[in-house]
């Protein structure tokens, strides 16, 4: 390998390849020049916060034992980072012509489609190069280059370049091949499969409300977190990211409309355009009747400034908490066996929502500590069916599960409501 500068022009010994409809070339690069050129899947949409979650994941712990793994095994050896390249000019250089030293005849028998497949790639410096696997290794390698890696360390690790195309289907192509790849390797996370994933519908949809509705989804009204559970610093959003594809998860399986399915279809089959436009409406129309039917969702998503609607309600309301919220959306789904929408959101909002009052507290919520307790959601669900008549328990178990759930003989079912 060959470089005029560390961000200059850069010639790579290289093969090439092809599989599917994927041009791929097999590279060597030195540990200091992967790690100043190639940088993390950024550029796979538009959300800045959906790149910090990814980039947060990654410079985490793995990232320090990958480190270390480079600076201290002497008998180290990484597999391929799969790369994708934009912009500037890389350029295949295919050898033309080999011979064997001495009288070897070993290489006469090379056809010309064996050797055009040997070469050089060579890159200008001005190309976007993000790693689509590997991207742990390459948290590392950073980390460990940062670090000062020991002199006299000449580690060269493959690196597979595909062709990436910044218009709309490219995006598509290589998010897909972002979770394929990791799919196939290790389970992807769940806000990774949110980031990136091009089949699943749920995180086709979480990506379209929060790039296509910041007016409800926008700024830190979603928080970009990991995980369902709220951290305990925000005061600015609703619940989280992961929250919202969860309760898109149990809209579109239970929900009563023409696009129900099963849960397997929606995170393996992309639909059509138009189908997945409908998905999308449907997810949007959703939280805009849930913010006409309950007055408090409503001063949320008005507020221009979120934090003083969130404090207010964080601590007292069950629709702040993001497992709240997905239980009332549970709810709502249920009830669209036999009503609109509409109807549905204005029948669960003569539910109650203090958390210091029944089934909530103590069954859901701490009062003590102030936090979510571990609980039966399908005990929380069923008694707030009960509590509109819908429940299909027969109220004798109804009421031995509230107790023994919290814990206490003495309680009785709620009253009901309407």
């Amino acid at each position: 390998m060959t470089s005029n500068e560390t961000n200059g022009s850069i010639v790579l010994p290289a093969l090439r390849g092809s599989m599917g409809d994927w041009v791929y070339y097999c590279c060597l690069m030195d540990l200091p020049t992967l790690a100043s050129r190639v940088h993390y899947a950024h550029d796979l949409h538009k959300s800045e916060n959906l790149s910090q979650m990814i980039q947060r994941e990654l410079e985490g712990k793995r990232s320090k034992e990958i480190a270390e793994y480079l600076k201290n095994q002497d008998e180290r050896l990484f597999n391929a980072l799969v790369v994708a390249t934009y912009g500037g000019r890389p350029n295949w250089h295919a050898l033309t012509d080999v011979r064997s030293k001495g009288d070897s005849e070993e290489l006469s028998r090379l056809t010309n489609h064996t050797m055009l497949r040997v070469g050089f790639l060579t890159l200008s410096g001005d190309e976007k190069l993000f790693a689509l696997d590997g991207q742990h290794r390459l948290s590392g390698i950073k980390r460990a280059v940062e670090e000062n890696f020991p002199a006299g360390h000449t580690d060269e690790v493959p690196v597979m370049f595909v062709a990436h195309e910044k218009t709309e289907s490219g995006l598509q192509k290589t998010r897909r091949l972002f979770t394929t790849l990791n799919k196939t390797a290790k389970p992807v996370s769940k806000f990774g499969i949110i980031a990136l994933d091009e089949d699943d519908v749920m995180a086709l949809s979480v990506r379209w409300l929060i790039d296509e509705n910041p007016d409800m989804f926008g700024d830190d009204r979603i928080a970009f977190v990991g995980s369902s559970n709220m951290p305990v610093s925000n005061f600015t959003s609703l619940t989280t990211i992961v929250g919202v594809y969860d309760i898109l998860k149990t809209w579109y399986t239970k929900a009563n409309t023409p696009l129900k399915t099963t849960l397997s279809k929606l995170r393996k089959s992309r639909p059509e355009d138009d189908k997945l436009e409908s998905y999308f409406q449907l997810a949007r129309e959703l939280f805009e009747e849930l913010r006409h039917g309950f007055p408090e969702l409503d001063d949320f998503f008005s507020a221009d400034n979120t934090e003083a609607v969130v404090r207010d309600y964080r601590n007292r309301n069950a629709l702040f908490r993001p497992v709240g919220l997905d239980v009332f959306v549970t709810i709502v789904a249920k009830l669209t066996e036999d009503m609109e929408l509409r109807t549905a959101v204005q029948k669960a909002a003569e539910l109650p929502r203090s958390l210091e009052s029944p089934p909530f507290l103590r069954l859901m919520w701490n009062p003590h500590t102030q936090t979510i307790s571990r609980f039966a959601k399908n005990t929380l669900l069923e008694l707030l069916l009960y509590m509109l008549g819908r429940s299909t328990r027969d109220e004798e178990e109804l009421l031995r599960l509230y107790r023994k759930d919290v814990g206490d003989d003495s309680l009785q079912l709620p009253e009901p409501v309407g």
